[in-house]
């Protein structure tokens, strides 16, 4: 690498372009630090331009940020990265002339150092200045091309050294004498941070939790027989919080209940609260790796009650026999439908031929207790002919692939980036292999080389497993001959292709389809385009289950009961129930129909949002009454529905 002009070049004063663009790089490891310790953040953001700027007479105006792998791992390499990856491009075309970062660890923490070299021959290549708070490297010149590496390969020693061969051994060793190692806490239990006590850094029950998690949980699931659902039911409706608050940053930052503030805490799911009853955490029982040591800390509840506890819930596992999923039917709507909001869980069963949706009405609620179902076909019909309009019967669908495509190309450079890597890294693991295989070069060898070459060996290999896997994640990059040729054959017959390739196809033009509910019977349908307006529509439930009655529903019934109210009044105050659904509940609530049950008007069957809803959309009631086979159920004059 060493240049011939090496030794001029050494010999003229540091001239620095700093009229030529320069690129700014920042990184923090993780989240965590860059919300946390805003000092190296706002140093390397704020303070590092000005640096630039005053110190070394750079012009502010050439000065290019490179900031997106704030909370990223310096161990991940070049296009795992967003930022280094596109400060390599721009040096590569020519565009950045210098770099200017914090300390070399801020660009990587390479352990095989193959992401380093690759980056420092594109600076050699191109003459680059790398500026540092302690050096200056003139990546040409021998001498600071080979610091650069050594530097780079310091910086790695240096997180190995603290983190693998100091912090994560200490720490893993405090776990297996049953001392607390940093893992969630578990409600009942906090740490004893007394130097002098005997239990220090160990489990202690908190007498406050202590007792709620024996008597509240464990007691009372064996009353009830060990029906888990049955306890979970019984919590959701227990006003407030499970358990009282414990005024501790170490114990709130570590606990993963549901928490409020000052108040308290709330098991927030039913997996939380079987995870309680199945850690055997709450009879002193401490699990580190796949060791148990038993009696480690003081038991929360006694053995005669775990054993119990164990016993029920596994009994009623046994009586629960779950039917395997079948596999054997796809659909293109697979991994396409999105969330229509926070908490909602979205199943698509090519199988049973529908898409479930299924939530929490209440903030209290710790498993879905309401659900909906919306018919599959109907789903692929209404995209099936959105697609088909937007993209095979368009005459310049071959421009849109184009564009498309083209939106996704840093993606495919930065698989290209991570091949590179891999490709470099088995030329290495080759190499050491047929020194190894060598009679002549293994006889030179003493038995500490060999072994550490082998070592050497397991880790690219296992550098090119995670590599690998990074390449096999799902994609929406299909390269443009292949996605054009899947378009004709999909304009040629929809059915020519399977539904993951239709899928894939989708997926390049479209981020997903929202399913959102607008009314009891009604939700609405929109496709959303990465290169088009949104398409929307609507889709009618003939049986609607979303809208139950509440305390306040049910009082405001009785108010127009005793009103002797209108049923155009009655109708306005409750726009999420039908005629038919008010006039029952009146029946059982109030002893009387407060308006007719209607049930030979199918406008009767029909909330007010129902009816606002469809009017939005320019829908006809005879229209819905084709689509809920309501076509007999005119009034009995045939005029009207």
């Amino acid at each position: 690498m060493a240049n011939p002009l090496a030794v001029y070049q050494m010999a003229q004063p540091l001239i620095l372009p700093v009229n030529e663009p320069l690129g700014l790089y920042g990184r923090q490891s993780s989240l965590f630090q860059f919300q946390n310790n805003t000092e190296s953040r706002d140093y390397q953001i704020e303070e590092q331009r000005k640096i630039l700027v005053l110190q070394y007479s750079w012009n502010n105006e050439v000065i290019f940020e490179y900031f997106e792998d704030f909370g990223e791992s310096g161990t991940l390499g070049i296009g795992e990265r967003v930022g280094v990856t596109r400060l390599l491009e721009d040096i590569q075309s020519g565009f950045i002339k210098a770099v200017y970062v914090f300390l070399v660890d801020r660009l990587f923490r390479d352990k095989l150092l193959e992401n380093v070299i690759r980056f420092a021959k594109a600076c050699y290549e191109k003459k680059i200045i790398i500026i540092t708070s302690c050096y200056i490297y003139r990546m040409w010149i021998a001498e600071d091309y080979e610091k650069f590496i050594d530097d780079c390969k310091l910086a790695w020693k240096a997180l190995d050294l603290q983190l693998n061969k100091r912090m994560l051994p200490m720490r893993v060793f405090a776990s297996h004498l049953g001392k607390y190692d940093s893992r969630t806490l578990n409600i009942g239990y906090t740490v004893d941070r007394d130097k002098h006590s005997c239990t220090y850094k160990r489990y202690v029950p908190l007498p406050k939790h202590a007792e709620i998690v024996n008597e509240k949980i464990f007691l009372r699931l064996i009353d009830y027989g060990g029906d888990a659902f049955a306890l979970m039911h019984e919590l959701e409706q227990q006003e407030g919080v499970h358990f009282p608050w414990h005024d501790d940053p170490l114990f709130n930052n570590k606990i993963e209940l549901l928490k409020v503030p000052g108040v308290g805490y709330r098991i927030g799911t039913y997996t939380t609260l079987l995870h309680i009853l199945r850690n055997p955490v709450y009879i002193g029982t401490w699990k580190t790796g796949n060791k148990e040591y038993p009696g480690s800390h003081e038991a929360i509840v006694t053995r005669q009650t775990w054993d119990t506890v164990q016993y029920l819930l596994d009994r009623r596992q046994e009586s629960i026999h779950p039917h395997p999923r079948n596999h054997r039917r796809d659909t293109l709507l697979k991994g396409l439908i999105m969330r229509p909001f926070p908490g909602c869980i979205v199943s698509v069963s090519p199988h049973n031929g529908e898409i479930s949706l299924a939530w929490k009405d209440g903030e209290n609620r710790m498993h879905p207790n309401r659900r909906d179902i919306i018919t599959l076909a109907t789903v692929e019909t209404m995209f099936q002919d959105v697609f088909t309009r937007r993209v095979l019967l368009d005459d310049k669908c071959h421009q849109y692939a184009q564009a498309a495509s083209s939106l996704y190309e840093a993606e495919a450079k930065d698989r290209v980036h991570i091949q590179e890597t891999m490709n470099a890294l088995e030329t290495r693991r080759r190499a050491i292999l047929d020194d190894l295989e060598n009679p002549k070069m293994r006889k030179k060898m003493s038995e500490r080389t060999i072994e550490e070459k082998y070592q050497k060996v397991g880790e690219i290999e296992g550098e090119v497993a995670r590599l690998n896997a990074v390449l096999n994640r799902p994609t929406k990059y299909i390269p443009l001959p292949d996605l054009i040729s899947l378009i004709e054959q999909l304009r040629a017959n929809w059915d020519s292709l399977p539904p993951a390739k239709i899928r894939d196809v989708a997926l390049v033009f479209c981020n997903g389809i929202l399913l959102t509910p607008r009314s009891n019977h009604i939700w609405s349908f929109e496709v959303q385009w990465e290169l088009w307006q949104n398409d929307s529509g609507i889709i009618w439930l003939n049986v609607g289950d979303k809208y139950h009655w509440f305390d306040e529903d049910v009082a405001t019934l009785k108010d127009l009961a005793d009103r002797d109210a209108q049923l155009e009044e009655v109708l306005q105050a409750l726009p999420k129930f039908s005629q038919t659904a008010i006039s029952n509940m009146s029946l059982r609530e109030c002893g009387r129909r407060i308006v007719p049950k209607g049930s030979h008007r199918l406008d009767a069957y029909m909330t007010r949002e129902d009816m606002s809803i469809i009017e939005q959309y320019g829908i006809g009631i005879d229209q819905i009454a084709a689509l809920r086979g309501a076509i007999k159920a005119r009034e009995f004059n045939g005029n009207e529905y």
